[in-house]
């Protein structure tokens, strides 16, 4: 079975994660970006720092801002598409032109709505997939630092199965990466909202780690309510989670310890946050559905005041 070529559109954390340690072994990578990032990447390799162990990846690298370091792009197998969601537009308006009819495209960005938004741009099928047990950030030009172990999770969008991911499979987990095919990923894409709704922006509000944020009883009972609010807006959308798996999500954020999730991260250094993919398309769900979010709009409204406090400081 040939090495499938794989390509990561977009430079940040969760790309160069996956496209280092995939790299690293021995698999044909493109990492897809621009700017100083990315023209590092490409002069000296990637500086990739895994759980404290230094290593000099080199591995392929895209400027979208350069049609020649596109034409490499032709030949890839799969596509992860890792930028942020409100990135999806351009880097995929850039990329798309030069990747093969045959090239297949997996949505592994945070939110429920990726696939739709990605096939409906791409004007082809899209496979949904989900990352977590890790935490990478860039902390410099050509330069992340990881920790955790990683596991992946993907899947035909919105659900059954698909022979074609075997040899990606097999990739992944000779990299070291805990992998796994789903035959529901809609389902599992509503699981990791549930996480992703409790910890990102509370923690982005506040300002304070996943373990300062959850060791406090008042703002643990707010975690707790934000889950509750997004498994409503998932029952809307017919994806019933028990009260089980609800217990084992929070038994995931409550273990999370001093981690800083991204959207905190995003907000410390400026960048635009994922608060629209996340906390409003819970809200959005709500309404659409006659219901309410009221925590978790609270939440919202307040973090989306405190971006404005600081742009006009």
């Amino acid at each position: 079975m040939t090495s499938p070529k794989i390509g990561f559109a977009g430079a940040g954390g969760v790309g160069c994660y996956f496209g280092g340690r995939l790299a690293l072994a021995g698999f044909d990578v493109t990492l897809i970006g621009r700017g100083q990032h990315i023209q590092a990447i490409d002069e000296n390799g990637l500086k990739l720092t895994l759980n404290g162990e230094g290593h000099v990846v080199k591995l392929g690298a895209a400027d979208t801002n350069t049609e020649e370091t596109l034409q490499k792009l032709s030949e890839l197998d799969w596509l992860f598409v890792t930028c942020k969601t409100y990135q999806s537009e351009a880097i995929m308006a850039s990329i798309l032109p030069h990747i093969g009819s045959e090239t297949k495209i997996v949505s592994l960005q945070n939110g429920v709505d990726g696939p739709l938004h990605l096939s409906e741009l791409a004007g082809r099928p899209v496979y949904g997939g989900l990352s977590i047990r890790f935490v990478a950030h860039v902390t410099g030009p050509g330069k992340v630092t990881a920790t955790g172990d990683g596991y992946v999770q993907m899947g035909a969008y919105p659900n059954g199965s698909d022979m074609e991911m075997s040899a990606l499979g097999e990739a992944m987990q000779k990299a070291g990466l805990d992998f796994r095919v789903s035959d529901d990923i809609r389902r599992e894409l509503w699981r990791k909202i549930v996480i992703n709704n409790g910890v990102n922006p509370i923690c982005a509000l506040l300002q304070r780690d996943c373990e300062i944020v959850f060791s406090n009883p008042e703002t643990a009972v707010l975690v707790d309510q934000m889950m509750q609010e997004t498994v409503l807006a998932a029952r809307a959308e017919d994806i019933h989670l028990s009260d089980d798996e609800v217990a084992e999500l929070r038994g995931i954020i409550f273990g999370l310890g001093p981690v800083k999730p991204s959207m905190q991260v995003d907000r410390e250094q400026g960048r635009q946050l994922e608060l629209d993919a996340i906390a409003g398309a819970i809200i959005e769900r709500a309404k659409r559905y006659g219901a309410s979010a009221p925590v978790t709009e609270t939440i919202y409204r307040l973090l989306t005041a405190e971006l404005a406090f600081e742009k006009q400081a």
